[in-house]
């Protein structure tokens, strides 16, 4: 090659494959030599070779591969593998950087949703216990299975079920109260449960309390019965009054033989009395028209509402009304038995009896 060429070309060195300036006599990155020695002529073999000066090639002896740049340094955190380079096995040839140093730890893959294990239930948690009843308070009654509808007065449409223990009706006292009523009193009446049968009992009220009857009644004398919005007292027999020793006797009609003499009179607003029937006939009817008592086209009376027929016991007084209703009142503090079906009347209000689910 001519000097001229070598002097245009620029140098590569064998060891770093680094381009330098023409003519140069040494790699200026890994500081190889281009200058080659010439070996000594005539060199006996028994004689060890001359060490190399670091940086030249020797001739006749394989050129260790280049040292390879230092890498940069991993990030903090990661830990490189080495940083020498591997060497060469002597067995086949294989670097043993190209062998794997152990068998890489298998990393599980995350599981679907749907595969992975569900967590174990939780337990509800228990219902809390409710506040513990205050010392000495009463548990609530239970419910019977009777019931009160109101039918007649200012609650009309109200229903009442009784407790198993009964309750008390009044005006101002009671689990039931008519405070409106001016005819009820204060406490008026209790109902009262006995054997699975329910009762009413009248706590001496003003007005009284009234029950209807089934049929026929046993009325005695000075008992008061009520129809509609009338109200009326058996007066029983009437006997004429004995003469007086030295006076005249008063002059009437011959009372017929074997027969009484009885009355009913119609007791007013305020316990007045009103007008009186007094008859020796065995029967007195009480109705709207044609009878001993008539109230024309007076609401809640049948046309023949009930009859009384005389005895001397007393007299039977019997309902006519076809479901309007005949009352007789219940002596005070006597506990009436009750039906369903029947009505109890107490002032303007009158309930009546129901059997509830």
């Amino acid at each position: 090659m001519s000097q001229l060429l070598l002097s245009a070309l620029a140098v590569v060195c064998p060891n770093c494959d680094g381009y330098n300036p023409p003519r140069a006599e040494g790699c200026a990155t890994c500081g190889t030599s281009f200058i080659e020695t010439p070996a000594p002529v005539n060199a006996s073999p028994a004689r060890a070779a001359p060490a190399p000066s670091p940086g030249k090639p020797v001739p006749g002896v394989p050129r260790s591969p280049p040292i390879p740049a230092r890498p940069p340094e991993a990030p903090p955190g990661l830990r490189p593998a080495s940083r020498t380079p591997a060497p060469v096995a002597a067995a086949g040839g294989i670097p043993l950087a190209a062998r794997p140093l152990s068998a890489p730890r298998p990393v599980a893959a995350p599981l679907p949703l749907a595969a992975r294990p569900a967590a174990p239930p939780v337990p509800a948690a228990a219902p809390k216990p409710g506040p513990a009843p205050a010392s000495g308070a009463r548990p609530a009654p239970a419910a019977s299975r009777f019931g009160l509808a109101v039918i007649a007065g200012s609650t009309r449409g109200q229903r009442f079920k009784l407790p198993v223990t009964g309750c008390s009706v009044g005006r101002t006292r009671g689990a039931i109260l008519f405070a409106d009523d001016t005819f009820v009193s204060a406490q008026h009446a209790s109902f009262l449960i006995k054997d699975n049968v329910l009762h009413v009992r009248d706590e001496s009220s003003a007005s009284g309390v009234y029950v209807t009857i089934p049929g026929v009644e046993t009325l005695l004398p000075l008992s008061f019965f009520s129809i509609g919005q009338r109200l009326f007292r058996f007066l029983g027999k009437l006997e004429a009054p004995p003469p007086l020793a030295g006076r005249p006797t008063v002059y009437g009609a011959p009372v017929p033989p074997g027969q009484g003499v009885f009355g009913v009179e119609e007791v007013l607003v305020g316990g007045r009395s009103g007008r009186t029937v007094v008859t020796s006939a065995p029967l007195l009817t009480l109705g709207q028209a044609n009878c001993d008592f008539s109230y024309g086209q007076e609401e809640g009376l049948a046309s023949r509402h009930c009859e009384l027929s005389f005895s001397l016991a007393g007299a039977q007084l019997r309902d006519l009304s076809g479901g309007l209703g005949t009352y007789v009142r219940i002596p005070p503090g006597v506990e009436r038995p009750l039906r369903p079906g029947d009505r109890v009347r107490m002032g303007q209000h009158i309930v009546q009896v129901e059997l509830m689910g």
